[in-house]
């Protein structure tokens, strides 16, 4: 009768461990995914889901008021919008304040890949807003915009979720309105 409860006993713990060691298995996938996802977003690795789109950031007050400038001339000579122009400048380099190389070898204010840069740059500094902005607008405007907005974004960076936040923050300039 001992042998036969201490094996009940010992069935019981191993029971016990093997639910103990689901239930952290979960709790570290679980930890994983949440930790993953805006890790994503940071470093533009993944394609998240639209729903988590963050809502726009800044205002037109943020531009600068020199680029601004550009953006308008650029949208009265495309027809690219200027609000369209500095959604892009925001994520893209917030505005030439982060000009890190990206993951996928995007580069310079406007994280143009460098045959897009040779298409578009017209021999331009990609560094330079005078000349990136200018090129951003070239680029869009022979992807289908200001008709195809949308269909232009995604030709700017290939990702559904890229272009909602783009026309998220185009709209917190007033693009719109």
């Amino acid at each position: 009768m001992l042998a036969v409860l201490g094996d009940v006993i010992a069935d019981a713990l191993k029971l016990a461990a093997a639910v103990a060691l689901g239930a952290v298995i979960l709790a570290l996938i679980t930890l994983a995914t949440v930790l993953a996802l805006p890790l994503g977003l940071i470093v533009g690795i993944g394609t998240p889901p639209s729903n988590t789109i963050p809502p726009a950031f800044g205002n037109p007050g943020d531009i600068p008021p020199d680029q601004l400038t550009v953006m308008r001339q650029v949208d009265a000579e495309t027809g690219v919008p200027w609000q369209i122009l500095a959604a892009i400048a925001k994520v893209e380099s917030d505005f030439g304040r982060n000009m890190a190389t990206s993951s996928a070898g995007a580069i310079g204010y406007g994280q143009f890949l460098p045959a897009s840069w040779a298409a578009y740059g017209n021999g331009g500094n990609l560094d330079d807003y005078h000349d990136a902005i200018p090129a951003m607008g070239r680029y869009l405007k022979a992807a289908g915009a200001p008709a195809h907005l949308r269909q232009a974004i995604f030709s700017y960076n290939h990702a559904d979720w890229y272009v909602d936040l783009v026309l998220t923050q185009a709209r917190a300039y007033g693009f719109g309105e």
